[in-house]
């Protein structure tokens, strides 16, 4: 164990004991105990950050929101102790590129995925509980509240369109999907304004599912902010149709080209994140290639 480790394990062992697991995070550190998750901030903004975290995770809890309790501070420490989540989660439900239980059978290649394939009974529910959930989290907090409580505009708001455009040419994508990519640059660039506070990264591994489907807990509020409501359902078109059909209903009114310009976005924010050489990059260019493909059509 090296010298930061062993100081980030004492700051955590009076309120956990010795059985966790330490990980480093942007801000600080991780401890994963089998009930619970500690986090240590290195610095005051980072505290401030977690504290921030603290209310808003209340305020969703009394809102209906499946999220964790915060069950112990210790601002000496820097120290927050919360209620881990327990359920299906990341790989029990997408391991690509071998199977998924969203779908039938082995699981559709992102293009595939895009182009409509049929969900399973599973895919179905979880479909309609993330556009239950997301709705949710929309109606819980007042903006001005969540400006208050110390919350600012996501990451989200600040891709640097041109880079990943140009990221997107250089790969091996199509050229129908890097003209369309360049035809749709001022669409893309063209912001709705803030309306909601949102999670900003509901993917499966920030998720716990009950065995039906049913998303029974949501975490990892790291990138939480201020943004236009559409952006919450960013990941639901790389999904397939039917998944954000049923999404969007279960949502309700929704600027649905604000919810696709979204998508499309982080795909091309996907490529930043995961250039070539790393182990997702292949599945992100066929993906951006499929989505931008897709807009290519009449």
């Amino acid at each position: 164990m090296t010298p930061p480790e062993r100081a980030a394990h004492a700051r955590f062992a009076p309120s956990l004991g010795t059985a966790f697991e330490l990980v480093r995070r942007d801000r600080g550190w991780l401890a994963l105990a089998r009930d619970v998750v500690g986090f240590a901030a290195d610095d005051d903004a980072g505290w401030r950050r977690l504290t921030s975290e603290a209310w808003l995770l209340a305020r969703w809890r009394a809102a209906g929101v499946p999220a964790p309790r915060v069950i112990d501070e210790d601002p000496a420490r820097g120290v927050q102790i919360r209620e881990r989540m327990h359920g299906l989660t990341g790989e029990d439900v997408v391991s690509e590129p071998e199977r998924s239980r969203l779908f039938d059978g082995a699981l559709p290649d992102p293009r595939a995925r895009i182009e409509g394939a049929p969900l399973s009974t599973f895919g179905e529910r979880v479909a309609a509980s993330y556009g239950e959930l997301a709705a949710r989290i929309r109606r819980a907090v007042p903006i001005s509240d969540a400006r208050a409580a110390g919350f600012t505009p996501t990451s989200r708001r600040t891709l640097d369109l041109d880079a990943a455009i140009a990221r997107l040419h250089a790969t091996t994508a199509s050229q129908a999907a890097k003209a369309t990519a360049a035809r749709l640059r001022p669409w893309l660039a063209a912001l709705p304004p803030i309306d909601a506070v949102i999670h900003g990264d509901l993917h499966f591994f920030n998720m716990c599912l009950a065995d039906d489907g049913e998303i029974i807990g949501v975490f990892d509020v790291g990138d939480a902010g201020l943004d236009a409501a559409a952006t919450e359902l960013l990941y639901i078109h790389s999904l397939g149709a039917r998944f954000a059909a049923i999404a969007l209903d279960a949502y309700g009114p929704i600027d649905r080209e604000a919810v696709e310009r979204a998508h499309l976005r982080t795909a091309l924010d996907h490529l930043i994140w995961h250039p070539p050489g790393t182990p997702r990059h292949a599945s992100i260019v066929v993906w951006a290639t499929a989505a931008f493909e897709r807009m290519a059509r009449p």
